[in-house]
């Protein structure tokens, strides 16, 4: 005789499975959009599928914290002088303005904010993101290599407080 042609008992739970799996992508196109802009911290750390559980734990890498010690931090304001150029920063693509703190790339002299391209030396890049040129100064590559291999040879775990510095934190405010 065959199979009836409808199963209305099955169609009501395929709808509810479809609606389930479309609010969980438009959920996931929420986190990402607002993560984008940097305003992932109004969202529940206990339901962001974007960061990972263990996200406060990131401790960066060596040669990221010899890096960074190595770019100069100035404020934009510094650079552009009285007639600011109309640039912006090449990862977030955002304009920069007055005392916005930058980072000035030694080798290729491009700039970018200090966050943008801190969380591009975290991810153990060691290139600026537009052109590729190395981060430390051809001039500087040995002491920062010897530093390097100092800082990985010993034995001590925490190594994330020898190598921090006071001039990550410090914005330079005359020009180079």
């Amino acid at each position: 005789m065959g199979f009836p042609v409808g199963y209305p008992e099955v169609s009501v739970p395929n709808l509810f499975l479809y609606t389930l799996s479309l609010l969980a992508f438009l959920r996931s196109i929420v986190i990402t959009f607002l993560s984008l802009l940097h305003l992932s911290d109004i969202l529940d750390t206990n339901f962001s599928a974007v960061s990972s559980p263990d996200s406060h734990l990131h401790r960066p890498t060596l040669s990221a914290i010899l890096i960074r010690e190595f770019l100069p931090v100035v404020n934009f304001s510094v650079i552009a002088g009285d007639s600011p150029p109309a640039v912006g920063c090449a990862v977030c693509l955002n304009e920069f303005t007055g005392e916005e703190a930058i980072r000035c790339m030694a080798n290729c002299r491009h700039i970018f904010h200090r966050t943008c391209v801190d969380c591009w030396i975290d991810h153990d890049q060691k290139t600026c993101p537009l052109c590729r040129t190395h981060f430390v100064p051809y001039h500087k590559m040995e002491d920062y290599n010897q530093r390097l291999w100092a800082a990985s040879a010993s034995d001590d775990d925490d190594y994330d407080v020898s190598l921090y510095s006071l001039h990550d934190d410090h914005i330079a405010t005359s020009s180079f």
